[in-house]
């Protein structure tokens, strides 16, 4: 009776070990479920037709809203909270500052994009999608990278 109750043990100790294990795996992997529906095509033209902040805009795709998030680029942040005053320190300015040109980007992201015809681009060193379900694209306007344009006013936050 006593080596049966040790096989029990030893076989519950067992599957507990390998659930582990597997709950563990799931975790590693910070990309969302994706929707079958998700874009994944290299290249789409679209129009933009909601403006989040500097470096994010909605667009319609397969009658569904998304998001997108221009990539090479990294806009202050619209609100105050810890990401801007991480980006405002890593700038050398005020969270102040860090705002007013976070605000001055989204302005200019409505100006340039909203509305407009765009082209995405798919990278493919970089995942389809970022860890809040944002399509992440090389975004082109009237011909050129939208990156480049808003790097060029200086709007952009420093990189990481």
């Amino acid at each position: 009776m006593e080596l049966v109750q040790k096989y029990v043990f030893v076989i519950k100790l067992t599957l507990l070990v390998v659930l582990l294990i597997l709950l563990s795996r799931c975790s590693e992997n910070p990309n969302p479920v994706t929707d079958p529906n998700t874009p994944t095509e290299p290249w789409m033209q679209t129009t933009v037709i909601d403006i989040s902040d500097g470096d994010t805009f909605s667009i319609y795709y397969n009658n569904q809203k998304w998001k997108v998030r221009v990539l090479h680029v990294d806009c202050f942040e619209v609100t105050k909270g810890t990401r801007l005053a991480e980006q405002a320190s890593r700038a050398g300015i005020s969270i102040d500052s860090a705002l007013a040109l976070g605000l001055e980007a989204k302005n200019f992201a409505k100006k340039t994009l909203l509305n407009k015809k765009v082209e995405l681009l798919r990278d493919y060193k970089e995942p389809n999608l970022d860890i809040y379900g944002r399509l992440l694209r090389i975004t082109i306007v009237d011909g050129m990278r939208y990156d480049s344009l808003i790097k060029a006013k200086g709007l952009a936050a420093p990189d990481k």
